[in-house]
C-alpha cells in the first residue's frame, strides 16, 4: 500500500549489472526496500539497456547517476556519453575508482584498466568537452578515504 509519502517522493534505484549472481538478487529481492529496487542483468553500455533506462528516467524528475563498472577509459566514456545527460541540474553522476590513476600501475588481474586507461581519465576528457558539469571538489574535502577523487561531478546547467 502507498502512504502519502511515498507518492509525493516519488523514487526508484536502478542497478545495471554484467552479472548479478543469485545470492545477491535474493537479498535484494527480499529486502524491505526491493519496491524501490530494479535491477538490470546486462552491459551498461548496451544500447537496449541504455534506451531501457533513457525511458525509466522519463518517469522521475530528479536522477543522479552512479558509475562504478568496467574501469576502463573506454567503457567509461561510452558510460558518462549514455547517462550524464538523464542527470538532473543540481545533481551528480559519481564515477567510482578514478583512484586507479594515481595507483602504481601494477597487473589488475587480466582487466583492461590502469594508469593511463581508467575512469579518472575518461573523466577528465568529459570535463574538457562538458561545460553542463563540474567536478565538485567539496565531497571529497570531506571524505576520510575516497575512491572517487574529482570524480563527483555536479550537474551545474
Amino acid at each position: 500500500k502507498n502512504s502519502e509519502r511515498d507518492i509525493e517522493f516519488k523514487r526508484q534505484v536502478v542497478g545495471i549489472d554484467i552479472e548479478i549472481r543469485k545470492h545477491n538478487k535474493e537479498a535484494i529481492l527480499n529486502h524491505a526496500l526491493n519496491p524501490w529496487i530494479t535491477l538490470i542483468e546486462g552491459s551498461s553500455i548496451d544500447k537496449n539497456i541504455i534506451s531501457k533506462i533513457e525511458g525509466i528516467s522519463k518517469e522521475y524528475n530528479k536522477i543522479m547517476v552512479i558509475l562504478d563498472s568496467n574501469h576502463s577509459y573506454e567503457h567509461v566514456k561510452n558510460e558518462l556519453e549514455a547517462y550524464a545527460h538523464l542527470v538532473s541540474t543540481d545533481s551528480y553522476c559519481i564515477v567510482f575508482d578514478t583512484i586507479i590513476e594515481n595507483l602504481e600501475d601494477v597487473e589488475w588481474h587480466q582487466r583492461n584498466w590502469g594508469v593511463g586507461n581508467n575512469p579518472m581519465t575518461a573523466v577528465e576528457e568529459f570535463i574538457k568537452r562538458n561545460n553542463d558539469f563540474a567536478i565538485d571538489k567539496k565531497i571529497d574535502s570531506k571524505l576520510m578515504i575516497s575512491v572517487a577523487p574529482n570524480g563527483y561531478l555536479k550537474k551545474i546547467n
